[in-house]
């Protein structure tokens, strides 16, 4: 978990170096055109549960959108200009979602998830009780008073593990905390279901979704959408998403949205984080805390880092508990070994003693 973790963080770029041919393109004058965008996907792949999850600010570079049946989700690169579908991928093909898959379900579906989860709170478990172990350590290590010294592999185990455990602290904290919180959503969401979901069955679009986008910024002049929700069945809504010059920047960047009927373009319904109780502040910052993707790419590299320490203390925890074993059955042994003491033995002791 923390070393897919720590790949994760950075599941944006690599994507963006894998797929660089088509995500850029060429400068123009032209404005972005999501209504051609999703004529071209409708046109290919109908009965869609689609979702533009990356929109240009201007036509050099591909809009991004995913679509998505119960058991089938394709990821798709489009021209900004025409609207052409330039890359149309399985979604198990691309690296992200298939690192994402293998860090929260171990590609083993819902008892994957629940081992995740159980996973979770043995980490948490394992956080709490090496903060107990070491308390009286704590500000030492963090003020370099207690400095490691490596003689051996078992010394070497110990001070990488007290040194990394307590830096760490704080960080494998907050991730193990929110990694719970995301997981048990998903499985209690999952445990939930009866029978599988339903397919997609988009009603029409009559209105221009770029209309909607113009509409939505002249009325929330804040508000900055980036991500597009189109109706999945007759009676759902046009849902933008995206965040206002309020929000903090470790609020989720969707957290915020707008609604519009997809047959007269009037909107429906509006959502802002800042209108909302404190626990629902707190839970939008789940994913960003989570994920590390709220404070550009030095934290994305913090996050890297610290990321390994869990795989690293479960290394130096492991050879530890080893040492700490074969230590424990050698004395064991000497005192199997020794000859039997008699009373007599022992009164002669005492009175030579």
């Amino acid at each position: 978990m923390g070393l897919t973790g720590s790949i994760i963080v950075f599941d944006d770029e690599i994507e963006h170096f894998i797929h660089h041919d088509v995500i850029h393109q060429p400068d123009s004058n032209e404005p972005v055109s999501l209504d051609q965008a999703y004529k071209s996907i409708i046109e290919k792949h109908p009965n869609r549960d689609v979702r533009f999850t990356h929109i240009p600010e201007q036509a050099n570079r591909a809009i991004e959108a995913e679509i998505r049946q119960p058991d089938n989700r394709r990821y798709l690169y489009i021209h900004p200009v025409n609207g052409k579908i330039l890359r149309d991928l399985d979604s198990y093909n691309t690296f992200s979602y298939w690192m994402l898959k293998l860090h929260y379900t171990l590609h083993s579906g819902f008892w994957g998830e629940v081992i995740v989860l159980i996973a979770g709170f043995m980490f948490i478990c394992s956080i709490i009780t090496g903060f107990w172990f070491y308390r009286n350590a704590l500000w030492r290590v963090l003020t370099f008073k207690i400095r490691p010294r490596f003689r051996d592999l078992k010394s070497c185990s110990s001070e990488l593990h007290r040194t990394l455990g307590i830096w760490s602290l704080i960080f494998n904290f907050i991730v193990a905390l929110t990694g719970i919180v995301i997981i048990s959503i998903i499985v209690m969401t999952n445990a939930k279901k009866e029978g599988p979901d339903p397919m997609p069955d988009p009603p029409a679009v009559k209105t221009s979704i770029d209309a909607l986008m113009a509409q939505a910024q002249q009325t929330y002049p804040s508000f900055d959408p980036s991500y597009i929700g189109m109706p999945r069945q007759p009676d759902g809504k046009i849902t933008l998403y995206g965040h206002t010059n309020t929000d903090w920047p470790i609020h989720y960047k969707f957290s915020n949205y707008v609604q519009f009927d997809p047959d007269t373009g009037t909107q429906t319904n509006s959502f802002f984080i800042k209108n909302q109780p404190v626990t629902t502040h707190l839970l939008s910052f789940t994913y960003p805390l989570h994920f590390g993707n709220w404070g550009g790419i030095l934290i994305k590299i913090l996050y890297c880092l610290f990321g390994l320490t869990p795989a690293i203390l479960s290394i130096t925890g492991f050879i530890i508990w080893k040492k700490r074993n074969e230590h424990k059955r050698k004395l064991k042994n000497e005192r199997k070994q020794r000859p039997i003491e008699t009373k007599t033995d022992r009164e002669q002791i005492a009175v030579q003693s």
